[in-house]
Protein backbone atom coordinates (compact mmCIF):
# COMPACT_ATOMS: atom_id res chain seq x y z
CA UNK A 1 0.00 0.00 0.00
CA UNK A 2 2.84 2.61 0.87
CA UNK A 3 4.18 1.81 -2.28
CA UNK A 4 1.45 2.05 -4.22
CA UNK A 5 0.64 5.81 -2.80
CA UNK A 6 4.76 6.51 -3.21
CA UNK A 7 3.60 5.60 -7.02
CA UNK A 8 0.99 7.87 -7.26
CA UNK A 9 2.78 10.77 -5.27
CA UNK A 10 5.82 10.94 -7.74
CA UNK A 11 3.57 11.08 -10.66
CA UNK A 12 0.91 13.48 -9.49
CA UNK A 13 4.24 15.82 -8.72
CA UNK A 14 5.28 14.99 -12.25
CA UNK A 15 1.63 16.21 -13.43
CA UNK A 16 1.97 19.44 -11.00
CA UNK A 17 5.36 20.47 -12.90
CA UNK A 18 3.96 19.91 -16.80
CA UNK A 19 1.21 22.07 -15.81
CA UNK A 20 3.79 24.51 -14.65
CA UNK A 21 5.83 24.47 -17.58
CA UNK A 22 8.80 23.28 -15.43
CA UNK A 23 8.92 19.28 -16.65
CA UNK A 24 11.79 18.51 -19.26
CA UNK A 25 10.57 15.69 -21.73
CA UNK A 26 12.86 13.60 -23.79
CA UNK A 27 11.98 11.79 -26.78
CA UNK A 28 14.11 9.70 -29.00
CA UNK A 29 14.15 9.69 -32.46
CA UNK A 30 12.12 7.07 -34.18
CA UNK A 31 15.76 5.61 -35.54
CA UNK A 32 16.71 1.88 -36.52
CA UNK A 33 13.02 0.60 -35.34
CA UNK A 34 12.28 -2.60 -34.45
CA UNK A 35 16.19 -3.65 -35.25
CA UNK A 36 18.21 -5.79 -33.32
CA UNK A 37 21.16 -4.21 -31.90
CA UNK A 38 23.80 -5.35 -29.79
CA UNK A 39 23.11 -4.49 -25.66
CA UNK A 40 20.05 -3.34 -26.57
CA UNK A 41 16.42 -4.31 -26.77
CA UNK A 42 12.88 -3.02 -27.60
CA UNK A 43 9.56 -2.83 -26.88
CA UNK A 44 5.94 -3.27 -29.07
CA UNK A 45 4.52 -0.40 -27.27
CA UNK A 46 5.82 3.09 -25.94
CA UNK A 47 7.58 3.43 -22.56
CA UNK A 48 7.18 6.50 -19.80
CA UNK A 49 10.18 7.01 -17.90
CA UNK A 50 10.23 8.92 -14.71
CA UNK A 51 13.84 9.77 -12.90
CA UNK A 52 13.46 9.92 -9.42
CA UNK A 53 16.92 9.66 -8.18
CA UNK A 54 20.28 10.44 -10.12
CA UNK A 55 20.25 9.79 -13.77
CA UNK A 56 20.12 7.16 -16.40
CA UNK A 57 22.11 6.99 -19.69
CA UNK A 58 20.08 6.23 -22.52
CA UNK A 59 22.21 4.62 -25.74
CA UNK A 60 19.47 4.53 -28.73
CA UNK A 61 20.13 4.02 -32.47
CA UNK A 62 19.17 7.64 -32.54
CA UNK A 63 21.69 8.65 -30.79
CA UNK A 64 22.48 9.07 -26.70
CA UNK A 65 21.19 11.06 -23.75
CA UNK A 66 20.84 11.31 -19.79
CA UNK A 67 17.60 11.39 -18.00
CA UNK A 68 18.42 13.80 -15.18
CA UNK A 69 15.95 13.63 -11.58
CA UNK A 70 12.65 15.02 -12.66
CA UNK A 71 12.20 14.77 -16.40
CA UNK A 72 10.83 12.11 -18.14
CA UNK A 73 11.58 10.29 -21.23
CA UNK A 74 8.81 8.52 -23.74
CA UNK A 75 10.41 6.03 -25.51
CA UNK A 76 8.71 5.20 -28.97
CA UNK A 77 7.43 1.20 -29.58
CA UNK A 78 10.09 -0.77 -31.58
CA UNK A 79 13.36 2.41 -30.69
CA UNK A 80 15.99 -0.54 -29.58
CA UNK A 81 17.84 1.37 -26.64
CA UNK A 82 20.09 0.37 -23.44
CA UNK A 83 20.49 2.18 -20.17
CA UNK A 84 23.08 2.80 -17.66
CA UNK A 85 22.20 3.67 -14.03
CA UNK A 86 24.60 7.18 -12.66
CA UNK A 87 24.77 7.72 -9.21
CA UNK A 88 24.65 11.92 -9.18
CA UNK A 89 23.76 14.01 -6.22
CA UNK A 90 20.99 11.46 -5.06
CA UNK A 91 21.06 7.69 -5.44
CA UNK A 92 19.90 5.73 -8.32
CA UNK A 93 16.23 5.66 -8.86
CA UNK A 94 13.67 5.42 -11.56
CA UNK A 95 9.74 4.83 -12.39
CA UNK A 96 8.33 3.31 -15.60
CA UNK A 97 5.26 2.81 -16.61
CA UNK A 98 4.55 -0.42 -19.09
CA UNK A 99 1.70 -1.28 -20.87
CA UNK A 100 -0.25 -4.32 -19.88
CA UNK A 101 -3.45 -5.90 -21.12
CA UNK A 102 -5.92 -4.43 -19.20
CA UNK A 103 -4.12 -1.32 -17.61
CA UNK A 104 -0.06 -0.98 -17.07
CA UNK A 105 2.59 -1.83 -14.82
CA UNK A 106 4.33 0.42 -12.96
CA UNK A 107 7.83 -0.09 -11.03
CA UNK A 108 10.68 1.09 -9.61
CA UNK A 109 14.50 0.76 -10.53
CA UNK A 110 17.14 0.71 -8.55
CA UNK A 111 20.72 -0.18 -9.28
CA UNK A 112 22.88 -3.06 -8.38
CA UNK A 113 26.90 -3.46 -7.59
CA UNK A 114 27.23 -4.43 -11.46
CA UNK A 115 25.68 -0.89 -11.88
CA UNK A 116 22.49 -3.00 -13.97
CA UNK A 117 18.96 -1.95 -13.59
CA UNK A 118 16.81 -3.68 -10.80
CA UNK A 119 13.10 -3.94 -10.38
CA UNK A 120 11.29 -3.88 -7.26
CA UNK A 121 7.88 -2.49 -6.17
CA UNK A 122 5.59 -3.76 -9.11
CA UNK A 123 2.39 -2.34 -9.41
CA UNK A 124 -0.30 -3.50 -12.19
CA UNK A 125 -3.22 -0.87 -12.15
CA UNK A 126 -6.52 -0.68 -14.72
CA UNK A 127 -7.33 1.95 -16.23
CA UNK A 128 -8.15 3.28 -20.06
CA UNK A 129 -7.14 0.94 -22.47
CA UNK A 130 -6.24 4.09 -24.80
CA UNK A 131 -3.77 5.80 -22.44
CA UNK A 132 -0.65 4.46 -24.71
CA UNK A 133 -1.82 6.08 -28.13
CA UNK A 134 -1.47 9.46 -26.28
CA UNK A 135 2.39 8.34 -26.10
CA UNK A 136 2.87 7.01 -29.68
CA UNK A 137 1.35 10.12 -31.28
CA UNK A 138 3.54 11.97 -28.91
CA UNK A 139 6.59 9.70 -30.81
CA UNK A 140 5.50 11.46 -33.64
CA UNK A 141 5.63 15.07 -32.60
CA UNK A 142 8.45 15.77 -35.22
CA UNK A 143 5.79 15.69 -37.89
CA UNK A 144 3.96 18.48 -35.92
CA UNK A 145 4.60 22.01 -37.20
CA UNK A 146 6.79 23.69 -35.34
CA UNK A 147 5.04 26.69 -33.70
CA UNK A 148 2.45 24.05 -32.32
CA UNK A 149 4.95 20.86 -31.17
CA UNK A 150 5.50 22.01 -27.61
CA UNK A 151 1.90 21.98 -26.76
CA UNK A 152 1.11 19.11 -28.58
CA UNK A 153 3.80 17.08 -26.35
CA UNK A 154 2.81 18.45 -23.65
CA UNK A 155 -0.84 17.92 -23.60
CA UNK A 156 -0.44 14.27 -24.60
CA UNK A 157 1.48 13.51 -21.93
CA UNK A 158 -0.59 15.49 -19.92
CA UNK A 159 -3.46 13.55 -21.23
CA UNK A 160 -1.40 10.17 -20.74
CA UNK A 161 -0.63 11.03 -17.14
CA UNK A 162 -4.40 11.51 -16.18
CA UNK A 163 -5.61 8.06 -17.58
CA UNK A 164 -2.95 6.69 -15.76
CA UNK A 165 -3.77 8.35 -12.32
CA UNK A 166 -7.28 7.22 -12.35
CA UNK A 167 -6.14 3.85 -11.72
CA UNK A 168 -5.19 4.65 -8.34
CA UNK A 169 -8.59 6.14 -7.89
CA UNK A 170 -10.31 2.24 -8.44
CA UNK A 171 -11.00 -0.02 -5.57
CA UNK A 172 -8.50 -2.64 -5.07
CA UNK A 173 -9.36 -6.14 -5.31
CA UNK A 174 -7.10 -7.20 -2.62
CA UNK A 175 -3.76 -8.87 -4.31
CA UNK A 176 -5.20 -9.38 -7.30
CA UNK A 177 -3.71 -6.28 -8.79
CA UNK A 178 -0.10 -6.50 -7.02
CA UNK A 179 2.27 -8.37 -9.91
CA UNK A 180 4.70 -10.18 -8.20
CA UNK A 181 8.66 -9.42 -8.47
CA UNK A 182 9.27 -13.15 -10.23
CA UNK A 183 6.62 -12.53 -12.68
CA UNK A 184 7.17 -8.65 -13.89
CA UNK A 185 11.15 -9.65 -14.57
CA UNK A 186 9.66 -12.62 -16.53
CA UNK A 187 7.45 -10.50 -18.76
CA UNK A 188 10.19 -7.60 -19.02
CA UNK A 189 12.61 -10.21 -20.24
CA UNK A 190 9.95 -11.60 -23.01
CA UNK A 191 9.53 -8.16 -24.13
CA UNK A 192 13.06 -7.59 -24.21
CA UNK A 193 14.46 -10.56 -26.40
CA UNK A 194 10.97 -11.08 -28.89
CA UNK A 195 13.53 -10.77 -31.83
CA UNK A 196 15.42 -13.79 -29.90
CA UNK A 197 14.43 -17.24 -31.57
CA UNK A 198 16.48 -18.81 -28.88
CA UNK A 199 14.18 -17.68 -26.10
CA UNK A 200 12.25 -20.67 -24.22
CA UNK A 201 10.65 -20.50 -20.74
CA UNK A 202 13.77 -22.78 -19.70
CA UNK A 203 16.02 -20.22 -20.30
CA UNK A 204 14.18 -17.20 -18.70
CA UNK A 205 13.79 -19.49 -15.50
CA UNK A 206 17.37 -19.96 -15.98
CA UNK A 207 17.94 -16.42 -15.48
CA UNK A 208 15.72 -15.47 -12.97
CA UNK A 209 17.08 -18.51 -10.76
CA UNK A 210 14.12 -20.74 -10.68
CA UNK A 211 12.82 -23.79 -12.45
CA UNK A 212 10.73 -23.88 -15.74
CA UNK A 213 8.14 -25.56 -14.36
CA UNK A 214 7.69 -22.97 -11.03
CA UNK A 215 7.99 -20.05 -13.23
CA UNK A 216 5.51 -21.48 -15.44
CA UNK A 217 2.86 -22.04 -12.29
CA UNK A 218 3.73 -18.52 -10.86
CA UNK A 219 3.07 -17.01 -14.46
CA UNK A 220 -0.29 -18.87 -15.34
CA UNK A 221 -1.79 -18.34 -11.52
CA UNK A 222 -1.00 -13.82 -11.75
CA UNK A 223 -1.70 -13.80 -15.39
CA UNK A 224 -4.41 -16.70 -16.44
CA UNK A 225 -1.83 -18.48 -19.37
CA UNK A 226 1.17 -20.02 -18.91
CA UNK A 227 4.46 -18.38 -20.03
CA UNK A 228 4.48 -20.00 -23.46
CA UNK A 229 1.23 -18.82 -24.36
CA UNK A 230 2.22 -15.60 -23.06
CA UNK A 231 4.98 -15.28 -25.41
CA UNK A 232 3.26 -16.37 -27.94
CA UNK A 233 0.72 -13.56 -27.96
CA UNK A 234 3.57 -11.02 -27.09
CA UNK A 235 5.05 -11.85 -30.54
CA UNK A 236 1.55 -11.83 -31.95
CA UNK A 237 1.24 -8.30 -30.96
CA UNK A 238 4.51 -7.07 -32.29
CA UNK A 239 4.00 -8.05 -35.31
CA UNK A 240 0.74 -6.88 -35.89
CA UNK A 241 1.80 -3.39 -34.84
CA UNK A 242 4.86 -4.21 -37.66
CA UNK A 243 1.96 -5.37 -40.03
CA UNK A 244 1.05 -1.54 -40.61
CA UNK A 245 4.37 -0.88 -41.91
CA UNK A 246 4.38 -1.53 -45.60
CA UNK A 247 8.20 -1.35 -45.83
CA UNK A 248 8.34 -4.52 -43.89
CA UNK A 249 7.48 -7.61 -45.78
CA UNK A 250 5.61 -10.56 -44.22
CA UNK A 251 8.57 -12.92 -43.85
CA UNK A 252 11.20 -10.38 -42.24
CA UNK A 253 8.48 -9.15 -39.43
CA UNK A 254 8.25 -13.07 -38.43
CA UNK A 255 12.33 -13.03 -37.98
CA UNK A 256 12.08 -9.64 -36.45
CA UNK A 257 9.12 -11.51 -33.73
CA UNK A 258 11.67 -14.04 -33.24
CA UNK A 259 9.44 -16.67 -35.27
CA UNK A 260 11.91 -19.61 -36.27
CA UNK A 261 9.98 -19.78 -40.34
CA UNK A 262 7.07 -18.26 -42.06
CA UNK A 263 4.87 -21.11 -42.00
CA UNK A 264 5.23 -21.15 -37.97
CA UNK A 265 4.72 -17.62 -37.80
CA UNK A 266 1.59 -18.21 -40.15
CA UNK A 267 0.13 -20.73 -38.29
CA UNK A 268 0.88 -19.32 -34.88
CA UNK A 269 -0.67 -15.71 -36.24
CA UNK A 270 -3.24 -17.34 -37.89
CA UNK A 271 -4.36 -19.36 -34.16
CA UNK A 272 -4.07 -16.17 -32.05
CA UNK A 273 -5.86 -13.80 -34.71
CA UNK A 274 -8.50 -15.93 -36.78
CA UNK A 275 -6.49 -14.58 -40.10
CA UNK A 276 -3.01 -14.88 -41.51
CA UNK A 277 -0.84 -12.01 -41.45
CA UNK A 278 -0.92 -10.97 -44.93
CA UNK A 279 -5.37 -10.62 -44.34
CA UNK A 280 -4.49 -8.52 -41.44
CA UNK A 281 -2.47 -6.54 -43.38
CA UNK A 282 -5.01 -5.88 -45.89
CA UNK A 283 -8.05 -5.73 -43.66
CA UNK A 284 -5.88 -2.90 -41.63
CA UNK A 285 -5.86 -1.11 -44.84
CA UNK A 286 -8.87 -0.96 -45.49
CA UNK A 287 -9.72 0.03 -41.31
CA UNK A 288 -7.36 2.57 -41.23
CA UNK A 289 -7.87 2.01 -37.04
CA UNK A 290 -4.66 4.82 -36.55
CA UNK A 291 -5.73 8.03 -38.07
CA UNK A 292 -3.15 10.45 -39.46
CA UNK A 293 -2.15 13.57 -37.83
CA UNK A 294 -4.63 16.00 -39.56
CA UNK A 295 -2.69 18.21 -42.50
CA UNK A 296 -2.98 21.02 -40.84
CA UNK A 297 -0.61 20.66 -38.24
CA UNK A 298 1.81 18.84 -40.16
CA UNK A 299 5.29 20.69 -40.17
CA UNK A 300 5.62 20.11 -44.29
CA UNK A 301 9.61 21.50 -43.54
CA UNK A 302 10.68 19.01 -41.03
CA UNK A 303 11.00 15.51 -42.31
CA UNK A 304 11.70 14.33 -38.56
Amino acid sequence: MLEREGLKEDLEAAHRRLRAGSLRIRIPRMVGLHRRRTGAHFHATPEFFLQTGGATDFDCAGGKFRLRKNEVCVMPAGVPHAETPVDLGTPYGILVVLHDTDGCILLRGSADASRHIESYGVTRLGGPGYAFQFLDHVARHLSIHRTLRSGFVEGLIEAFLTAVLTGFLQPEAGNARECSLLVSEAAKLVRASLSKQEMTVASIAGTLGCSPDHLTRRFKAERGMTLNVWIARERVQLACDLLAWPEYNINEIGWTCGFTSASYFIRVFRAHTGLTPRTWRRQRAKKDDDPAIPAFLMDKGDKG
